[in-house]
């Protein structure tokens, strides 16, 4: 079970202490409705902590069907109540498909009353672009109907990312590091001063991997050294000039459909860890797929209402595909279908466009391909051009 931050803890226990306590009052005042009518939370309770606490309160039936939604949810969240009443919990087109699989888990442990879980998870706004809450549900049992109770507070991913943990694991990384190197200097002065065996080259290509895995780790521990307004078209200019001789040297196609939306779009981020994270995507893309094979690099800048708008990023390849099984891990550390492959690619450029307020999304084929879907806000500049 994820746990809830410190004072979020404390704040949800209260909450869910202080509705449970409501439940009596809420079945005996409910006596005599019928017994088809929505069970929702008692409007005085709602009142008094919409406009008194930063969160969103909801309550659905046992079909997982909104029947309250507070009204401070369009100010916290950007959601209309209208868009969830009478709505599924776990909505597609508001909730990241991975995530609600995580979520559809934490819901099958709620197997008792009363029971709490949480779930940190991410939610879609209307451009597409992620943010992060908190979300703290429990079951309650009224005039024995059962319902689900819940607590939404919107996180800042920043703070979750940028801690005093953060620091802790470069130096551990570090310290790895040096160690390593010196181990690499010790294999090779023993190469030469007694016979090569098996031995002494399994030593070697050990070592060589931990090296590799500490700095594939360094990378992906990396975070944001400063923000500052940084020129799509020059993060795809330097991806496609890096990685080109690579595929042409594998033989496979590598086709870059830039639209001139993009020339003058500007995002705020840090440039390394943006063009680290393309381009782990193209090079997945490249490992995946085989000589005589296609890789389609293809981004666009559009309006997505108001005065915002995003950059949106594919990258298509006629690869192996990725089997339906590995589908919710994919983006996970560590995780790889891919023999002495360490697993940090594609959770790397997860990591990165997550930092950006981004979002990355992978469907796939097996035996066919694998399409990798990027969104990201940005500032635009000449906006005439725009989609």
């Amino acid at each position: 079970m994820v746990p809830v931050p410190g004072p979020l803890a404390k704040l949800t226990s209260n909450l869910s202490s202080y509705l449970r306590a409501e439940d009596a009052g809420c079945s005996e005042s409910k006596s005599s409705s019928q017994p088809n009518q929505p069970v929702s939370v008692a409007s005085e309770t709602s009142r008094y902590f919409g406009e008194t606490l930063p969160c969103v309160l909801y309550e659905c039936n046992a079909a997982f069907e909104f029947t309250y939604v507070s009204d401070n949810i369009s100010e916290l969240l950007g959601i209309e109540s209208n868009e969830l009443i009478g709505k599924r919990l776990l909505l597609d087109q508001r909730i990241p498909a991975e995530d609600i699989i995580r979520l559809s888990s934490r819901l099958a442990e709620l197997e008792q009353f009363n029971r709490k879980t949480s779930l940190i998870h991410r939610i879609l706004d209307k451009r597409g672009l992620p943010f992060w809450v908190a979300n703290s549900f429990w079951k309650a049992n009224l005039q024995n109907t059962t319902v689900l109770r819940g607590c939404v507070v919107l996180l800042d991913y920043h703070g979750l990312l940028i801690s005093a943990e953060q620091a802790t694991i470069s130096r551990f990384v570090h310290k790895m590091g040096n160690h390593f190197q010196l181990l690499n200097l010790v294999v090779n002065s023993l190469k030469r001063t007694v016979s090569e065996s098996k031995e002494t080259l399994m030593l070697q290509e050990t070592v060589e991997k931990a090296i590799e895995l500490t700095r594939g780790f360094s990378d992906y521990n990396q975070v944001p050294t400063c923000f500052s307004p940084v020129g799509l078209m020059d993060i795809f200019q330097g991806v496609v000039m890096t990685r080109r001789t690579s595929f042409d040297k594998k033989g496979v196609t590598f086709d870059s459909q830039i639209h001139p939306s993009v020339d003058g779009a500007v995002i705020q981020g840090d440039p390394y860890l943006l063009e680290l994270a393309l381009g782990n995507v193209l090079q997945n893309a490249l490992e995946a797929t085989e000589t005589s094979g296609q890789v389609t690099l293809q981004a666009s800048v559009k309006r997505a209402g108001d005065s915002s708008s995003v950059a949106t990023i594919l990258v298509v390849d006629s690869g192996c595909g990725i089997d339906e099984s590995a589908m919710p891990n994919v983006t996970a550390p560590f995780f790889s279908s891919k023999k002495n492959h360490d697993g940090l690619g594609l959770s790397m450029a997860s990591r990165f466009v997550e930092m950006h307020a981004g979002i990355l999304r992978i469907t796939s084929t097996l035996g066919k391909g694998t399409r990798v879907s990027i969104v990201l806000p940005i500032e635009a500049e000449g906006s005439s051009r725009l989609l």
